[in-house]
């Protein structure tokens, strides 16, 4: 990418990955981009949890992000839950299915002990007998 510069009349093109280019050299500093996702999480969940007609959370009521997530959810309910799904994780684990294996091994062995009384039962019930008339 590159950049036209006029110094003095002189025209003269700056590229951005050029040698030497100190421009952005330093990059965000660490941790910047991880306090800004921890903020903004923070503020969404408060304002998911918030009920209307409460005061907002002193420490984020005059933040800009509060009050555009106010605005968006009385002018576009859609959008903003549209903006908050994605602010969820795309993964999700489960421990409650994983923790319910065992139970539903249990359970499917309690069923097959039934089964195979019944099954024993029926076999008891069984009479041999000569179909002949006496």
């Amino acid at each position: 990418m590159q950049y036209h510069v006029d110094c003095n009349g002189k025209g003269a093109t700056v590229s951005l990955f050029e040698k030497g280019n100190t421009i952005g050299a330093a990059g965000r500093p660490k941790g910047v981009r991880n306090r800004l996702d921890a903020h903004c999480y923070a503020v969404a969940l408060a304002h998911v949890q918030h009920k209307r007609g409460d005061p907002a959370p002193a420490e984020y009521e005059k933040t800009s992000f509060w009050i555009a997530l106010d605005v968006m959810l009385r002018t576009n309910a859609r959008d903003y839950a549209k903006a908050i799904i994605s602010m969820l994780p795309k993964e999700v684990s489960f421990d409650y299915t994983v923790n319910r294996v065992g139970e539903i091994d249990k359970l499917i062995q309690v069923f097959e002990e039934q089964i195979a009384l019944a099954d024993l039962a029926d076999e008891r019930k069984l009479i041999e007998h000569d179909h002949t008339s006496h």
